[in-house]
């Protein structure tokens, strides 16, 4: 059985991507990837058409059985994967739906004009989310074919590196992600403000580019907050040293599908503070793997790690426990066999 995968280029930063990229290792069933328009100076829809007659060359001179489709929720996405949908049906092929954003307000507007959707997306062999809430929203629109609840991943090999430190100091906090306001940026910089007033010796570590990096950098410096770094994108080597020498996990995204490097935190044995959104929500237990803060208030964010800082033993206890239930939930290679048995029970 082949697959083709319609998303970008597995050298860019987004999560589709990075996804795809940290499975891949791990399928058994032939893989071709199709590149849909991500280029660099180029506006999206100057390339839909290319993109289409590249596409189509491919599923039918390489013999594709299954083409995943993995649009975000925004109209023009939909309005691209649609046209893939439609013209691998058209070739008789099968096709998987993997929806890894969830946004409550284009979620909303998604069921007031869900005709078309339903007609197109729910032609799907299947359809992936990852959180419940937005399963329960497919449902309410009356998606007829299956919905399947999945997650992200964690390399087997983060999973395999030595087991979390133990020292009884906790003095080093993790921002990784992209440096985009609705990830939180501020919100983390802020509560990192006011936990060093108490803190002195306490860092902040940030990792990641985007859009607000500039600005982000220039907010910490007009503020004068000390020990904050900036490390740009991070990958491979850097990447596993960036959770290694941290002890706290922190992302006040103001909405997730579900984040990969909340998984990579815990996986690295990291207490996670984040916000209560998306499929974090189904799993998540307050307390037991760190805290879900249902506020954009850098003061409740503050409040919240604090006694992870006061408190080393209990940092140290919800890491351990992160770190065990990562390995049995979220190893790479174990996600990618759940994602062929799908694939093979509902598209052969």
């Amino acid at each position: 059985m082949k697959l083709l995968f319609v998303i970008p280029s597995l050298s860019l930063t987004g999560g589709v991507a990075s996804h795809y990229a940290g499975l891949a290792p791990y399928w058994t069933v032939g893989i071709s990837y199709s590149i849909y328009g991500k280029r660099k100076k180029i506006p999206a829809p100057l390339t839909l058409l290319p993109d289409i007659i590249s596409y189509t060359f491919k599923i039918v001179f390489k013999k594709i059985d299954v083409v995943v489709v993995n649009p975000s929720l925004r109209k023009y996405q939909l309005f691209r994967d649609g046209i893939y949908i439609l013209i691998a049906l058209l070739f008789k092929k099968k096709v998987v739906t993997f929806i890894h954003g969830w946004d409550v307000s284009l979620s909303a507007k998604l069921e007031k004009r869900n005709f078309l959707f339903n007609r197109i997306y729910g032609k799907s062999a299947f359809i992936y989310v990852l959180s419940s809430a937005f399963k329960t929203s497919l449902t309410r629109m009356g998606i007829q074919c299956p919905i399947l609840q999945t997650t992200t991943k964690v390399d087997d090999s983060f999973l395999d590196q030595p087991t979390p430190k133990t020292e009884t100091h906790v003095q080093h906090i993790l921002f990784l992600s992209r440096i985009i306001k609705t990830k939180g940026i501020y919100i983390a910089i802020d509560a990192f403000h006011l936990l060093k007033q108490e803190f002195k010796d306490l860092k902040l570590l940030v990792c990641g580019d985007g859009a607000e990096l500039g600005a982000a950098q220039r907010y910490v410096k007009e503020r004068s907050i000390s020990d904050v770094t900036f490390t740009g994108r991070v990958a491979g080597k850097d990447l596993i040293k960036s959770y290694q020498q941290s002890d706290i996990y922190i992302l006040p995204s103001y909405e997730e599908g579900l984040a990969t490097s909340v998984l990579e935190a815990m996986g690295f044995g990291l207490p996670v503070i984040t916000r209560p959104v998306g499929g974090i929500i189904d799993f998540f237990v307050n307390g037991k793997m760190g805290q879900l803060v249902d506020s954009l208030s850098p003061e409740d964010f503050a409040q919240a790690i604090k006694p992870y800082i006061a408190q080393p033993q209990i940092c140290r206890e919800v890491g351990t426990y992160n770190r065990t239930y990562a390995d049995s939930h979220f190893r790479a290679s174990r996600v990618a066999e759940h994602f062929e048995q799908d694939i093979k029970k509902y598209c052969q």
